[in-house]
């Protein structure tokens, strides 16, 4: 379990501070129109806040990058479907921009770590223990399983109809593409976002906080039904992922399933056939 350092008595003005980054951040998941603002506006803020030594700089650096890789559609274009065989290229486009956004957004991150003198260990990224090891390695192997062969049964409420061929070649590119996403994800929400934002907040808020941003970011315009639900139930991943990060204080077994997933979702998402 995380050992959380004493919480700085805040002023109400600093308190109104510290809640604005988190709020912006919230206004430009449910909005996505508003994200390239909203990422201006988080660096901005954060660098007045920073420069006036305010310890309200904390609660904006937990959201600044998120804030910033929300905005990666914009810049190098959204995934879409590019079927098969092009699913099977080791450097297919999706694979390759996802590496991309992972190394700005992780540079980021520990550009703000050190800013701040914010080490491996607080991020959940301190050197695996040997059964935490085993446990991410389990729950990546049975998740891309799982993923492959029982997800598109469970999405389908959500998602629609999913057909796609699952060509072996295809797990190499899908590989590259679940590290990038699944160690980004989180870094950004369970690492940077819980352990930040928990310096100023109990933990039950900062965990809360994150899942339910994870939640609604993740409900983009592909789910086809039951919206509210798919927010639901993505939330509750998160807020699982941030208790187990919490309760272990480390991010090594959330990151084991996260890319297990997402190996999955990219033979799922890449292999179907390009519209």
């Amino acid at each position: 379990m995380d050992a959380q350092p004493p919480r700085p008595a805040l002023s109400r003005q600093d308190q109104l501070l510290a809640a604005a980054g988190p709020a912006i951040l919230l206004a430009c998941a449910l909005v996505p129109d508003l994200r390239a603002v909203a990422a201006v506006a988080t660096i901005v803020g954060w660098v007045l806040l920073r420069a006036s030594r305010s310890p309200a700089a904390i609660a904006w650096a937990a959201v600044l990058p998120l804030a910033v890789i929300l905005t990666w559609p914009w810049v190098l274009g959204a995934d879409a479907p590019i079927g098969d065989p092009a699913c099977r290229d080791p450097f297919s486009v999706i694979a390759i921009r996802r590496v991309l956004v992972a190394v700005v957004g992780l540079a980021l991150v520990g550009a703000l770590a050190v800013a701040h003198r914010s080490d491996a260990g607080e991020l959940g990224l301190a050197r695996p223990r040997r059964w935490e090891a085993a446990a991410a390695t389990a729950g990546c192997a049975v998740l891309v399983v799982a993923g492959l062969f029982i997800g598109p049964l469970i999405a389908r409420p959500f998602f629609g109809e999913l057909d796609f061929p699952v060509p072996p070649a295809a797990l190499v590119p899908a590989v590259l593409f679940g590290i990038a996403n699944g160690m980004l994800e989180e870094v950004l929400y369970r690492g940077a976002m819980q352990a930040w934002l928990g310096r100023l907040a109990p933990p039950w808020l900062a965990i809360g906080f994150q899942g339910l941003i994870f939640g609604i970011v993740h409900a983009g315009p592909e789910v086809q039904a039951l919206l509210p639900v798919h927010i639901l139930l993505l939330g509750s991943v998160g807020v699982a992922g941030g208790l187990a990060r919490w309760r272990f204080g480390s991010l090594w077994i959330p990151i084991g399933i996260h890319v297990g997933a997402d190996i999955a979702l990219y033979v799922g998402l890449a292999c179907r056939a390009a519209a």
